[in-house]
């Protein structure tokens, strides 16, 4: 993984947008709206926590966002390591190792994670937009300092890649009596809240399959041991391929995703894509676009509702898919990037109140 850093710093001057067209959310339709601002008003970027080799290409938008800006706009696109050491991603898409030195400045940093802000690099300085994308919602101050736009996964919709549909659609065949807990083994994922919380007699015959890796052997037998105590009939699958998942999102009358904040949205659009609803914890953050296709639940409604959402109409697996098929990553890099112009000019506004 390559990885670069971002921030927002007070010393340098926001961007002033004289069209605020683009702070209006782009409808489906709208091609290039924000992206196109981007190519305006800016010649560079540096990526930072994003995969950048073609082998992670099955990772999602860490690894398309950095191809899509290369391939629309004209900025120069740059990776910075873990190592710190700099990579340019040519327009033959191919990557070559350059002498950070020989970079005087970035005109945009996109950091994915608090690691890969460093808050001390002479790139980040340079940089007139910087752009954080964390995984915690506790952000240091030594971060914070630097004003960066700051994402969430309410503001984001993440695009399912186009090579990716292969595995990830909607098809019309008998659902069996499954519900599909896709998620790695682990403390911050829910499956401990699940088992102590459901109830067999609230199942009604149907199976739990969970899939992902184990994170914590301990974690997962205490797990499985609660569910075995109250007869839950569950199995565990272990990693499984994207074709295998694709065809369990299929199967599956409802998909689980019950984490306690720590959760891949990448679950919740492939099964969407499947025509299959989620029932999501109410911890979970959801890019707000989509929160009426979601059905959120307490852990005291946990029973109620696998009970009274497991039968819906093939109309409402269709919507999905449609839902889904819109969600082109035209679409949602134009949305990422008009929230970002958005909180520019509103980090522009204050500043400017303040003088």
């Amino acid at each position: 993984m390559i990885m670069t850093t971002s921030y927002r710093s007070g010393t340098h001057s926001c961007p002033v947008l004289s069209n605020t067209d683009h702070l209006v959310k782009p409808s489906l339709v709208m091609p290039h709206i924000a992206i196109r601002h981007i190519d305006s008003l800016y010649s560079s970027i540096v990526f930072s926590g994003f995969h950048y080799l073609q082998e992670h290409s099955g990772d999602g938008w860490v690894y398309w966002l950095p191809r899509y800006i290369l391939r629309n706009t004209s900025l120069q696109v740059y990776f910075l390591s873990n190592e710190q050491k700099l990579f340019f991603l040519k327009r033959n898409e191919t990557l070559c190792e350059v002498e950070e030195q020989t970079v005087k400045k970035i005109d945009i940093f996109f950091a994915r994670t608090l690691n890969s802000f460093p808050v001390d690099h002479r790139l980040l300085f340079s940089a007139k937009l910087k752009i954080l994308y964390p995984i915690s919602d506790i952000i240091p101050e030594t971060i914070l300092r630097h004003h960066p736009i700051i994402i969430h996964d309410s503001r984001f919709i993440k695009p399912l890649p186009e090579h990716e549909r292969a595995f990830f659609y909607y098809k019309p065949s008998k659902k069996e009596n499954l519900l599909l807990y896709p998620s790695a083994i682990h403390r911050r994922k829910g499956q401990i809240e699940f088992a102590q919380s459901i109830k067999a007699g609230a199942l009604r015959g149907k199976k739990v399959l969970f899939c992902g890796t184990i994170k914590s052997e301990q974690y997962a037998e205490k797990c499985f041991s609660l569910l075995r105590k109250k007869k839950v009939d569950f199995e565990y699958l272990g990693k499984i391929p994207k074709k295998t998942l694709g065809e369990l999102y299929r199967k599956s009358l409802l998909t689980l995703i019950l984490s306690r904040g720590d959760w891949n949205p990448r679950t919740f659009y492939e099964s969407m894509a499947c025509g299959t609803p989620c029932l999501l914890s109410r911890k979970v953050q959801l890019a707000s676009e989509m929160e009426e296709h979601a059905i959120k639940t307490s852990k005291l409604l946990l029973n109620y509702n696998i009970l009274k959402c497991s039968s819906y109409t093939e109309e409402l697996s269709i919507k999905l898919q449609k839902t889904s098929l819109e969600m082109t990553e035209e679409y949602c890099y134009n949305i990422l990037f008009s929230y970002i112009f958005t909180e520019i000019r509103q980090q522009h506004f204050i500043k400017t109140k303040k003088q």
